[in-house]
């Protein structure tokens, strides 16, 4: 009895060792994978600038060997401060699996957060994507209609405009006088104007000195107005249709445009219209002729106080284009323009979509949808709403008019002609 109790003890001793021996291996540093994946991981939920976050990420593994491993030591994100990732606990497979690393914090700024993390032998860089806190500030609306329809007929679609838009052509002959009745009706009327100065006879022509007297007048009539107005002054220039940017199939040099924007801006303010609020307005698109880059246009913060975009869906409407989504038309430009350019107040000066080639309605709701969630800098939109190289209008069709009426429900949407301080 005595030498099988004995016999039973020694195998016990025996087992507990091994297993306790392969447990401390296994705890310890046993875990071992042959590659750790940072192209594969996933995260729980979205990270937003400013908020506190508490999700999980999992990173992706090749060749574990199965064993167990304790929760591991917590890492600060670089790029974007303030987040921390942490390893949970877990077992490995054998072969293909995902770790889980528990992120919490409060992210400082919009970013990529990077977290430098070693694993079973291995070393890799995970990282979550942190978007920018929607901007809190409202939406707001203008139009451009030169077809003679009266300006009251814009309040009839639930939040009256905010901007009414016009076009001052100059030429080397005829009327070059600042347009004061325009100005005064869309006051009237609650809007902030919108005038868009086409220097037509040319950039080198409109700064030779000839025209300096019907500048001066200008800047006088904009004071004597006194109120503020957005002036914006040779717009499209990155195109290729406009003497200001290609003139007779030659290519106007950026300083040139520079210079001049200076020279009547300069001009207009000694003259007493310190009440404009010059924007500088791109294309979304060049026409693929002008080889020099938007931001090479830039007059300077000095000169600018707004910046605009223009951009339009043109459908199916001409042997070059095709249907476009909200997103396509203005997302490139719009991410350039943010960064180029984060202190500046961004709206979009001109936009419109075709009848022709898609859903004109779900194209209005997708947009209202679009400047809400990722379009957030974005301060107000002016509708080109004629019928011009397409028909632009929204409000041609009921169905557009009632996507239209509804994205206008929206309570981010107001009605405000400083357009919430932009323009003061």
């Amino acid at each position: 009895m005595a030498k099988k109790s004995y016999l039973l003890l020694l195998t016990l001793c025996f087992y507990l060792c091994c297993c306790s021996k392969n447990n401390a291996e296994i705890i310890s540093d046993a875990t071992e994978v042959k590659s750790l994946d940072a192209s594969f991981t996933q995260v729980s939920k979205v990270s937003i600038a400013g908020s506190p976050y508490d999700g999980e990420l999992y990173l992706s593994y090749s060749g574990g060997n199965g064993a167990s491993f304790d929760t591991g030591t917590t890492v600060s994100s670089t790029g974007v401060s303030g987040l921390t990732a942490t390893l949970q606990k877990g077992r490995l497979e054998k072969g293909y699996g995902s770790l889980l690393y528990k992120i919490s914090g409060n992210p400082s700024n919009a970013g990529t957060a990077s977290f430098a993390v070693s694993f079973g032998g291995k070393s890799s860089v995970i990282q979550l994507e942190v978007k920018e806190k929607t901007n809190p500030d409202l939406l707001y609306w203008g139009f451009f209609d030169d077809s003679g329809t009266t300006m009251s007929f814009y309040n009839g679609f639930g939040k009256k405009p905010s901007m009414a838009m016009m076009f001052n052509g100059w030429h080397a002959t005829g009327e070059r006088d600042f347009p004061t009745a325009f100005c005064q009706e869309a006051s009237a009327a609650g809007y902030v104007p919108h005038v868009t100065w086409e220097p037509m006879m040319g950039l080198e022509e409109l700064i030779s000195g000839k025209y300096d007297a019907d500048i001066k007048r200008y800047g006088e009539a904009l004071a004597k107005f006194g109120k503020p107005v957005v002036l914006r002054f040779a717009h499209e220039f990155n195109g290729d249709w406009y003497p200001w940017s290609i003139y007779n199939n030659q290519l106007v040099p950026v300083s040139t445009y520079i210079k001049a924007f200076r020279y009547v801006h300069d001009k207009v303010r000694a003259a007493g219209g310190t009440n404009a609020r010059w924007a500088w307005a791109p294309n979304n698109a060049n026409g693929n002729k002008n080889p020099q880059t938007l931001e090479s246009y830039y007059p300077g913060d000095a000169y600018v106080d707004l910046i605009g975009m223009d951009g339009y869906n043109f459908g199916t409407s001409q042997d070059w284009s095709s249907w476009q989504t909200f997103a396509q038309v203005f997302g490139p430009l719009y991410n350039r323009l943010t960064v180029a350019y984060p202190n500046k107040p961004i709206f979009i000066a001109e936009m419109g979509c075709s009848s022709t080639g898609g859903d004109k309605a779900v194209w209005v709701k997708d947009m209202f949808t679009q400047l809400e969630t990722q379009f957030p800098k974005i301060k107000s939109f002016v509708w080109f709403n004629i019928n011009k190289e397409t028909d632009w209008r929204f409000t041609h069709e009921q169905n557009v008019i009632d996507a239209f009426k509804l994205g206008l429900t929206n309570p981010r949407v107001a009605s405000d002609p400083t357009l919430g301080g932009a323009i003061q």
